[in-house]
């Protein structure tokens, strides 16, 4: 069904506030009464724009309001749609956060065998690391420093933890020194304190066109504005970046230079080499996001290497080893050490001293390299099963890579193959979830291997998928509407 603007034209009287909230808000309010229903496309934003006798941008500035709030989903060149009833976020305390990024409620299979298959987040896959788990926990029991793990702790880290944040970084062939590093919850935490030390409230952010969605939601607590880098199969481009730095006032760029989130391309050693020069040149600071480093066995070295006075390294052991330990290590210029653990402090105030003892005794002792190894043999075992299931079609999954990041063949829509991937029960992010800036995002989809509890579940929900390619017709959709 299609809603028209002669149709659906809001009165916006009823609400208060900017006009772009006040039709977010009508929205709202006209799918909870039953106005609106799953799969309507609302009017282009030009007609609704003329409808209301308000401005285009504003329009769009609504459209894009109900998206963070998860009531609607689209892409340039086909429409906007009203989403599934159970991906809104109606309460008026969604309205400034994004909501295609995380979801409170992913299914969890082991207690519901019947849910629908989750290929949506990036978790590494496989129950590694439990029975470890135990044993440090029994061991710590009978530690008697124990206590003073209940103690409030620097985040600057104890001599323990900070050598255990050397040792992880040496893997990856950079330098660590105890007055460099900071131990905050996470990487996503990492990036959120350096970003806030390093970055002028309202300042901009350059990075990756299709960017990690957690980094868009740490810019808008921070009220930072992201500048989008043109890509190719390489990572960022040089000349584009030359040409975003070249305009001035960009305050710092993020970049995920091995298999970057979400199209898994890795930057050559020759392409770092090319955008450090451009770095140094411009003294831009440069904050690497290297949460995948350790998972091929042969990446380049890091970025910022290349960048000791101007480079911040943030890792973690979330796709490593755990992700529920939450621990994470931010290398940084010694001299910006405080300005990032006054970003801790002011976030998380510290890195949880349990998790982190835990964290930092498997580094030392070995564990969390034999446990990296197991997620590494596990990771390959699921990428060999997914390559035979979608041989044949055109996607990205290097080694060491996590997912799918699968390029739709033509006539399909990235949202419209998401909806059919939903009512197949399986759930999937489209690329609009990823894209910065206004230009048309690709028509692809990432495909998660990790969140399947078991390979059987996997294998059936990329079967799921290559049956929709295969056998459903994208354009009995639109002579349908």
């Amino acid at each position: 069904m299609t809603i028209h603007a002669d149709i659906w034209a809001p009165d916006l009287s009823r609400f208060e506030g900017p006009k772009y909230r006040a039709i977010a808000d009508a929205v709202s309010a006209d799918i909870r009464d039953g106005v609106l229903k799953p799969g309507d496309r609302l009017p282009p934003q030009r007609e609704l724009a003329w409808q209301l006798k308000v401005t285009v941008g504003t329009v769009t500035r609504a459209y894009q309001e109900a998206e963070r709030r998860g009531l609607v989903g689209g892409e340039v060149g086909r429409g906007t749609f009203v989403r599934p009833m159970r991906d809104h976020s109606l309460g008026s305390k969604s309205t400034s956060m994004p909501t295609d990024w995380y979801s409170l409620d992913a299914p969890d299979e082991e207690d519901d065998p019947d849910a629908p298959i989750n290929m949506q987040f990036n978790f590494p896959p496989g129950d590694v690391g439990t029975e470890d788990l135990r044993r440090a926990m029994m061991t710590l029991s009978q530690d008697p420093r124990l206590g003073q793990l209940l103690w409030y702790q620097a985040p600057t880290g104890n001599p323990l933890h900070l050598q255990a944040a050397e040792t992880w970084m040496a893997k990856r062939g950079l330098s660590a020194p105890p007055d460099t590093v900071v131990i905050s919850s996470g990487a996503h935490n990492g990036i959120l304190a350096t970003l806030a030390a390093i970055c002028r409230s309202g300042g901009r952010v350059a990075t990756e066109r299709l960017v990690y969605p957690g980094l868009r939601a740490i810019a808008r607590l921070l009220g930072l504005e992201l500048v989008p880098i043109d890509i190719d199969g390489e990572g960022i481009m040089p000349d584009a970046l030359r040409q975003v730095l070249a305009t001035g006032g960009i305050d710092a760029v993020y970049t995920v230079p091995t298999l970057q989130n979400p199209t898994n391309v890795t930057q050559s050693e020759e392409r770092r080499d090319a955008l450090a020069a451009i770095f140094r040149e411009f003294d831009v600071p440069v904050v690497e996001d290297d949460l995948f480093g350790l998972l091929p066995e042969d990446a380049p070295t890091p970025l910022t290497a290349r960048l000791p006075d101007i480079g911040y390294y943030v890792t973690s052991l979330s796709k490593s080893v755990a992700p529920g330990l939450r621990v994470g290590f931010i290398r940084g210029p010694a001299r910006s050490r405080d300005q990032i653990a006054a970003g801790v402090r002011g976030s998380t105030w510290m890195a949880s001293p349990l998790t982190t003892e835990i964290a930092s005794r498997w580094i030392l002792d070995g564990t969390g390299e034999r446990i990296l190894m197991e997620r590494r043999r596990i990771d390959e075992m699921r990428r060999e099963k997914a390559q035979m299931i979608l041989e044949g079609l055109d996607f990205d999954m290097p080694p060491g890579s996590l997912h799918a990041w699968l390029h739709l063949p033509d006539p399909w829509h990235a949202s419209q193959f998401v909806n059919h991937a939903r009512e197949e029960g399986v759930i999937l992010s489209a690329a609009h979830a990823f894209s910065i800036g206004r230009e048309r995002p690709p028509f692809a989809v990432r495909v998660c291997l990790g969140p399947p509890r078991t390979e059987e579940r996997m294998v059936q929900g990329l079967h799921s998928l290559r049956h929709i390619l295969d056998k459903h017709d994208p354009m009995q959709d639109q002579a349908a509407m």
